[in-house]
């Protein structure tokens, strides 16, 4: 049977950075099936190896600032990661601990046969509230995940729909 993971990060402590978290909550919502596990894993990546162990498909998200324009969304492979890790490395401290972690899971054996990392734009960088820009990038996101997953196989064509997201009203913080 084949596995897949996606793995959210961020803090929610530190407003649009927390998006890794909504998008896990979101997608708990949809009917992923049992071949499809979810992580949120907040600042801390180092434990992504045993969550990225031996699927076949992996998924990271994340709120990266790259320049762009808020609540936009980078779709990058694990050639472009690399390509650029040096420099995510120096912006983002935490993402050292995710290159520990694929290291060490390439070094295993367990590798993911395919890597995808989406990088959402932020705007806000503290408290628990989320920008309007972000709350819209959460459908394309989850969107790009469900097409993603369905193109490998783990989805039929019908769960291409989004499911209401519920609980994200409640976060809501007009930027």
């Amino acid at each position: 049977m084949k596995k897949a993971s996606i793995i959210g990060l961020g803090d929610i402590l530190k407003g649009d950075f927390g998006i890794g978290c909504y998008i896990i909550e979101a997608l708990e919502q949809e009917q992923l099936g049992n071949s499809i596990h979810l992580a949120y894993l907040a600042d801390d990546p180092r434990y992504a190896g045993g969550l990225l162990y031996e699927v076949d498909f992996a998924i990271i998200v994340a709120a990266v600032s790259m320049g762009g324009p808020a609540g936009g969304i980078h779709c990058w492979n694990y050639k472009t990661f690399q390509h650029n890790v040096a420099w995510l490395i120096n912006e983002f401290h935490s993402i050292e601990f995710l290159v520990d972690a694929l290291g060490r899971t390439e070094l295993a054996g367990g590798f993911p046969e395919d890597l995808l990392f989406l990088w959402i734009e932020p705007k806000v960088i503290e408290g628990v509230a989320l920008s309007k820009e972000i709350l819209n990038a959460i459908r394309p996101t989850i969107q790009i995940i469900k097409k993603n997953l369905f193109e490998r196989g783990f989805l039929p064509e019908n769960a291409l729909k989004i499911s209401p997201i519920y609980r994200l009203e409640l976060i809501r913080k007009v930027v």
